[in-house]
């Protein structure tokens, strides 16, 4: 079929207007149209990628450059089918893509130092971005720059001018580059305070921009996550876990964003609040999310997921993590503490320990594991093992075991059998080289010290040993005039401090007059007397007596006509007078009891005056 010029043309002019006003779903359908009239159009096919990728769709256009029916024109897209690889996160692909190229143009070099930042080779990326800032200057230069600081940050020694004043710095950016490369090498606290600049420079600048309180929320929200991690790297995290649930609250749009919040949430949490933490990881592990997250980040959080499900009791779930823990990031020491645990956890204590011993340097890990089980043991079985048995740690520890066993036998053998091993052990030197060679030398005052230690030690066991470390010390006479041998002699140094405090006595030189301390004399205090007190008249012999034990209480108490008891209750009246005592006429000698009167005693004048105080006014009691 052969296409007229006229409408060839119509329809190039038609692609260009389309193209200009953005319109590419119909500049995509016109591209279609001249490709039908012209296979072989090297700008249609250019075109119809152009607008493939304006409209997302990756794979389309990937598709269209891999046709074999159009390869000889499509085979010098080289940006373009590097660009497709790249979104496509086929990035080794597309770095061979780009290295295919006969000459790297500025628009490859900016892509492939992408490619190289997404492959974490971020010494490379560094050099290239570097080359490219140097020979570049157009408008996209603080772009660059802020590209260039946050390859910076991964790097391992210092790239950039160290003399760099960063409170200098407007561009909130870099700075909070600069702080996440403090908080990778540990200078937390300086991470903090950039952090804090860097939200107080953003917050400025979106500000004079015009922005809204949305959008400051979600240009800050990843500031706010890197200020909560380092709240939490300092052990405040009861502040790091209200700011990872303020920015999680705000529903921020980046996924990466809110799958580190959600894992770090989950590591505050640790064991405690399963279900919280199992929904925290279901976020932090949505598909896609590999693609945006390093390969640093996403190995916590597949550790941490690991550790979540040996709390949840998910056993094969920990099983397959585990696998995957080891087979994508080598983690196989971690993947069998975990998988372990596990199955502690399920009750399986044989298939944990067998699972342990799978690799000889985790041993330890197996008797800590019997011991929170409560085999002793078995623990006590596996550290008298050969290779363990006689490390002084190790030593320890099995006295303590069979001491709780109440087997001391075992506890005596064990020393006599270190003992034969230390002292026939010449592997390394002697024991008294280590230790002058730990104590800084023989001739330094560490050294002496230490060999003055050794000679106490042997002078028990083998006292020729003591001698002959003993002539290695240095004469007395280098201590003349500085120790004090009576002193030494006469004070109880084998005591403690204070029981020599309390039994030494100074003890004055002859001639010296005595000077005799005066007994401190006990104060004697005033006797306290009431007010208006009459000092004439005597106090009251009873005033040490209950109130209700004075004469004086009984008398009141009993003032006017003694009640007489007349029956118990439920009596009828008549009843009452057969009962009643003072009416029997022939029985005289059991009368009625008689108070006698007592004279009447002249009151203390202060308890006449605490009598009258307790009158109100009105005449009142």
């Amino acid at each position: 079929m052969v296409a007229s010029s006229g409408g060839v043309t119509a329809l190039f002019s038609e692609l260009h207007k389309y193209g200009l006003a953005g319109e590419y779903e119909r500049a995509l359908k016109t591209c279609n149209k001249i490709i039908q009239l012209i296979p072989d159009d090297a700008k249609a096919l250019h075109c119809k990628v152009v607008c493939l990728i304006q409209l997302s769709s990756f794979k389309d256009a990937l598709n269209l450059l891999n046709n074999s029916k159009y390869s000889s024109v499509t085979s010098v897209f080289h940006f373009e089918k590097a660009y497709v690889q790249y979104r496509l996160n086929f990035l080794k692909e597309a770095l061979k893509t780009v290295d295919a190229a006969p000459e790297l143009s500025p628009a490859l070099k900016e892509l492939r130092a992408q490619i190289l930042y997404r492959l974490e080779q971020y010494q490379d990326c560094f050099k290239l971005y570097r080359d490219i800032v140097k020979n570049t200057n157009d408008e996209y230069e603080d772009e660059r720059q802020t590209n260039m600081s946050a390859v910076n940050a991964y790097l391992t020694e210092k790239e950039m001018p160290g003399s760099q004043s960063w409170s200098k710095v407007t561009k909130y950016e870099i700075v909070y580059n600069a702080a996440c490369r403090e908080a990778l090498q540990g200078r937390v606290p300086e991470a903090a305070r950039l952090l804090q600049q860097a939200e107080s420079a953003a917050e400025e600048y979106i500000k004079e921009d015009g922005g809204g309180d949305e959008e400051l929320a979600e240009e800050t929200a990843i500031i706010k996550v890197q200020r909560a991690y380092c709240l939490q790297m300092q052990g405040r995290e009861k502040e790091a876990s209200s700011l990872y649930q303020a920015v999680l609250k705000n529903k921020p749009s980046d996924q990466a964003l809110v799958a580190i919040a959600s894992n770090n949430l989950v590591v505050i949490n640790k064991e405690a609040n399963v279900f919280d933490s199992r929904k925290r990881m279901k976020a932090a592990t949505q598909d896609g999310l590999e693609h945006k997250l390093t390969s640093r980040q996403r190995r916590s959080i597949l550790y941490n997921q690991a550790l979540l499900s040996v709390y949840s009791n998910q056993g094969e779930l920990c099983r397959q993590l585990c696998t995957k823990l080891n087979k994508e990031f080598g983690l196989e020491k971690e993947a069998v503490l975990i998988e372990s645990s596990c199955l502690a956890r399920d009750g399986k204590l044989q298939q944990a320990v067998n699972l342990i011993m799978k690799r000889p340097e985790l041993k330890l890990a197996a008797v800590h594991l019997l011991l929170s089980q409560g085999d002793r043991k078995g623990a006590i079985k596996m550290l008298e093992s050969p290779e363990l048995k006689f490390k002084p740690g190790i030593i320890g520890t099995l006295v303590t075991l069979y001491l709780a066993d109440n087997n001391r036998e075992a506890v005596t053998k064990l020393f006599e059998e270190a003992m034969g091993h230390f002292k026939g052990n010449k592997e390394g030197g002697s024991v008294e080289e280590a230790w002058r060679a730990r104590h800084g030398g023989p001739g330094g005052p560490a050294g002496i010290r230490a060999l003055a230690r050794l000679v106490v030690a042997n002078a028990g066991t083998d006292p020729s040993k003591a001698l002959e470390l003993a002539a290695d010390l240095p004469p007395m006479k280098q201590s003349e005039g500085v120790v004090d041998v009576d002193t030494l002699e006469t004070s109880n140094w084998m005591m403690g401090a204070k029981v020599v405090k309390k039994s030494t006595r100074q003890e004055q030189s002859p001639g010296t007059p005595r000077v005799e301390k005066k007994k401190k004399s006990s104060r004697k205090r005033k006797t306290k007397l009431p007010a208006n007190v009459d000092l004439a008249v005597a106090p009251d012999p009873e005033r040490w007596l209950p109130r209700y034990e004075r004469t004086a209480f009984r008398k009141r108490r009993q003032r006017g006509p003694r009640e007489v008891i007349k029956g118990s209750q439920g009596m009828t009246t008549s009843a009452t007078d057969q009962y009643d005592m003072t009416k029997q006429q022939g029985n005289p000698t059991k009368s009625p009891r008689v108070v006698e009167k007592l004279p009447p005693q002249s009151e203390p004048g202060w308890q006449k005056n605490k009598q009258q105080k307790k009158k109100r006014k009105g005449g009142k009691w």
